[in-house]
């Protein structure tokens, strides 16, 4: 049996494509079987590639960008904003399917995804679909958050857990990450942790990263 593992956050710019990168290169040194995945992205660089798919290549054997990515957007924008100027959306059902041939593949697959938990991804005869529903359609797929450790992650943390509860994905990983370098986690932890006792039907793994440092072996 195959493992996913979906990798969101509170908000963008998080760190979830270095958390994505350092984890598999992490296992791979290890010997596990893994892959990473950013099946949707938006915004090219200059070689016209988007940046986080272009980590996530680099972290990982040498791969096509198909192979790890179902659709990129030209334009820097939230996906289904993107959709529309584009005027191309997402097909759910092939992008469904192309999950499930891509995560065969391998025995583990991290997936990062786009942004925090209610980002649309498209909306389609005004029914809105959200990273949420995109996450809720994956059966079995465990679920690590990543939080920027600053001003508010404490917030947003506790809100995207309750959430993630919610629709019965709890996260199993909690990732602190230290951008600014605040020192903070500690206190962080402590003050969290009664309340995810509280509010979790298990707690989740936190795991505390100096300044987009390496990610530990958590699998």
């Amino acid at each position: 049996m195959s493992r996913s593992i979906f990798i969101t956050a509170t908000d963008t710019n998080a760190g979830k494509t270095w958390v994505t990168s350092s984890w598999v290169r992490t296992c791979l040194a290890q010997g596990l079987d893994i892959q990473a995945l950013k099946p949707i992205a938006s915004g090219l660089n200059a070689t016209g590639i988007n940046e986080d798919v272009a980590e996530l290549l680099a972290a990982q054997p040498v791969k096509g960008e198909k192979d790890i990515n179902f659709i990129t957007y030209d334009l820097p924008l939230a996906p289904a904003l993107a959709a529309q100027k584009q005027n191309t959306a997402i097909q759910q059902g092939k992008l469904s399917d192309w999950l499930v041939a891509q995560t065969a593949k391998h025995d583990i697959t991290l997936i990062e995804g786009v942004g925090g938990l209610m980002v649309p991804l498209s909306v389609d005869n005004q029914t809105p679909w959200l990273v949420s529903d995109w996450l809720q359609s994956m059966a079995d797929v465990e679920v690590m958050l990543v939080v920027p450790l600053r001003l508010g992650c404490m917030n947003q943390a506790l809100l995207s857990c309750q959430y993630l509860q919610s629709i019965g994905k709890p996260p199993q990983w909690l990732v602190f990450n230290d951008l600014d370098n605040t020192g903070s986690f500690s206190e962080t932890q402590a003050l969290l942790l009664p309340i995810f006792t509280s509010m979790l039907q298990q707690l989740p793994k936190f795991i505390h990263l100096k300044c987009h440092g390496d990610m530990p072996a958590t699998l």
